[in-house]
């Protein structure tokens, strides 16, 4: 075999080998996001026989992925981006990350790692972003139950996965970060953060 034909060969058999790497990486990085996503899925539903409903992995993947990819800026993507990375840690009263969250702690630690200040609590969150109608929501927007004058909790919303409109949130005590439906029971309004770059 000459030399030149013996460089192809090689070169050849190098790139063959970093495909398998670069899949075989791809694999593990998958597995490692997908696996805590199994059992995350939680339906907010009056109804015991409706309350659990559990989607493959592969629905919560392509829901970050979409929301991160059609977020209206790219500190809307950072802030999904942090929030997921979030997903089955603690529902902490007051928490901002050690060991949990709450719902606003949530929202305003997502925000922060964008660089984009909000209020701590979610009343204050309400007052301070730009509404945005409920019916033109995008990935990253925050929606908010309760009133104006008391905003009992708010939510990131992530997008639709079969026909269910979903938000990511730190829900109530003994919970965990996770997703859930965009439940309309006392929603009220929705506002998106104010980016300033």
């Amino acid at each position: 075999m000459t030399t030149p034909a013996r460089v192809v060969v090689a070169t050849a058999t190098f790139f063959l080998f970093l495909v398998v790497l670069i899949s075989a990486a791809a694999s593990a990085v998958i597995a490692a996001v997908a696996s805590p996503l199994n059992q995350v899925w939680h339906t907010v539903a009056h109804d015991p026989v409706d309350t659990a409903s559990i989607w493959s992995a592969d629905d919560y993947v392509h829901l970050i992925a979409t929301a991160e990819r059609d977020a209206p800026s790219p500190a809307a993507a950072q802030a999904i981006a942090f929030a997921a990375a979030q997903i089955g840690k603690p529902y902490v009263w007051g928490g901002t990350g050690n060991p949990g969250y709450d719902c606003s702690g949530l929202t305003q630690a997502a925000y922060r790692s964008a660089d984009v200040g909000i209020p701590r609590v979610a009343t204050d969150q309400y007052s301070a972003v730009a509404k945005v109608d409920l019916q033109s929501l995008l990935p990253g927007d925050l929606v908010f139950y309760g009133s104006p004058s008391f905003a009992h909790h708010v939510a990131i919303y992530m997008g639709v996965v079969r026909g269910t409109a979903v938000v990511l949130n730190a829900p109530a005590p003994h919970e965990t970060v996770r997703f859930d439906p965009l439940a309309a029971h006392d929603l009220f309004a929705a506002g998106r953060p104010a980016v300033t770059r």
